[in-house]
């Protein structure tokens, strides 16, 4: 596990030249990351603003592949109410790693020197829609971006999910009713490229 007195944790404010889909992946993580959440009970913006404007922006995008119009304002928009949470959120945990780490943002360290990743852990797997298998995890230090993998014959043989920005709500879809899946997830990146693959978690599809 990483050293939590360590200083030298910050998060990561760059989202703003991320791909629209990876921002609307990271403003879902923030929503539900900061819901409730114990260290941080005094947030600047309410999160049903944020989930507004993010809605706003998956429409802009809608309508910008239909019609080919700027979605720049809706972008602009959601980075902006992000901002003030991470901001906020570095303020009241200074550096403490374990609250950053709920936040839902990316952390990352001052520490220029590359390690390995620590391994990101599955909270729980809902599978509340059919066809489709929920996987809240926990995710690690200077983890950029995640995937998940699924075994259907007991972990004999692997299929590898694409990668998404946040480990905290990751999304496979479809799955097929009646199977029982046995899911991990890894982080991608530091001094090995892959952090070891998380606990397995066995769950069956609706």
């Amino acid at each position: 596990m990483a050293d939590t007195t360590d200083k030298n944790y910050r998060l990561a404010t760059g989202f703003g030249k991320d791909a629209d889909n990876d921002l609307v992946s990271l403003s879902l993580d923030v929503e539900d990351g900061l819901l409730n959440n114990p260290y941080f009970t005094n947030l600047p913006v309410k999160l049903t603003d944020v989930a507004t404007l993010r809605l706003a922006l998956v429409a802009a995008m809608t309508e910008a592949r239909k019609l080919g119009k700027d979605r720049t304002q809706a972008k602009k928009a959601l980075v902006d109410i992000l901002l003030k949470l991470a901001f906020y959120c570095q303020g009241e945990a200074i550096h403490d790693l374990d609250a950053l780490l709920t936040t839902g943002f990316e952390v990352v360290s001052l520490n220029r020197t590359s390690g390995p990743l620590d391994t990101p852990a599955i909270l729980a797997i809902l599978n509340q829609v059919s066809g489709q298998l929920t996987v809240r995890g926990q995710g690690v230090l200077n983890g950029r971006m995640y995937k998940a993998r699924t075994s259907t014959d007991g972990g004999k043989t692997w299929t590898e999910w694409p990668q998404i920005t946040g480990a905290r709500l990751m999304v496979l879809a479809p799955t097929i009713p009646g199977v029982v899946y046995l899911v991990e997830i890894c982080a991608l990146g530091g001094s090995t490229n892959q952090s070891p693959w998380s606990n397995p978690v066995s769950i069956m599809s609706t």
